[in-house]
C-alpha cells in the first residue's frame, strides 16, 4: 500500500475510462449510518448485471461494505468538527479485464490506517478484511480534495454474449 497512484495508471486520473473494455458504474450517497447498506444494494445490482459470479459478487459486496462503512465514519467524524465539511460518500465500480476495482472517495483528507484489532474489538477491522481479500489495495487524494480508497480483487471477464454495460 503507498498511496500514491490509482491502480489503472498516473495518467488515467483524468479520464473515467481509461482501460479498454471497462464498464464503470458510479453511486454518490450522503454520509449516514445507512450508506453501507444502499452501498451494498447498489453494488449487488452492479455485479448481477454485469454477470459477475455469486462468490466473486459476495466477496466485492462485502469489500464494498468495509471500505463504505469506514468513508463514512470518517465523514461523520469531520463534519463534527467542520461542519461544512459533510458531504458525499462516492462508490465507484469498475469492471476490467480479469479484475474489479472497487473505489470509495470521502472529503475526508486523512489517509485510512491499517490498525491491529485486538481480541475484543468491535471494529477495527475492515481494512484488515480489505487487505485479505483483496489483491490489492491503496488509496490516493484526487486534485478536488478528499480521498479515495480502492481496493482490487480478481474476476472472470464477462462470459461471450453477455452485456458489458450495465447500470451507471
Amino acid at each position: 500500500m503507498s498511496g500514491a497512484a490509482p491502480p489503472w495508471g498516473e495518467a488515467a486520473v483524468e479520464s473515467w475510462r481509461a482501460v479498454q473494455g471497462e464498464a464503470v458504474a458510479y453511486v454518490q450517497l450522503s454520509a449516514l449510518l445507512v450508506t453501507p447498506q444502499w452501498a451494498r444494494r447498489h453494488a449487488q445490482a452492479v455485479l448481477g448485471a454485469w454477470l459477475i459470479p455469486p462468490e466473486t459478487a459476495e466477496t466485492a459486496v462485502l469489500l464494498v461494505s468495509e471500505l463504505v462503512t469506514n468513508s463514512v465514519a470518517a465523514t461523520i467524524t469531520l463534519a463534527r468538527h467542520d461542519p461544512a465539511a459533510a458531504g458525499l460518500v462516492t462508490q465507484t465500480l469498475r469492471r476490467q479485464p480479469g479484475r474489479i476495482v472497487i473505489e470509495v472517495s470521502d472529503s475526508d483528507p486523512h489517509p485510512p490506517v491499517l490498525a491491529e484489532a485486538g481480541p475484543d474489538a468491535e471494529s477495527g477491522r475492515g481494512l484488515m478484511l480489505v487487505q485479505a481479500l483483496s489483491k490489492e489495495w491503496s488509496y490516493y487524494f484526487p486534485p478536488s480534495g478528499g480521498k479515495t480508497t480502492y481496493c482490487v480483487i480478481s474476476a472472470p471477464d464477462t462470459p461471450s454474449g453477455a452485456t458489458a454495460g450495465g447500470p451507471q
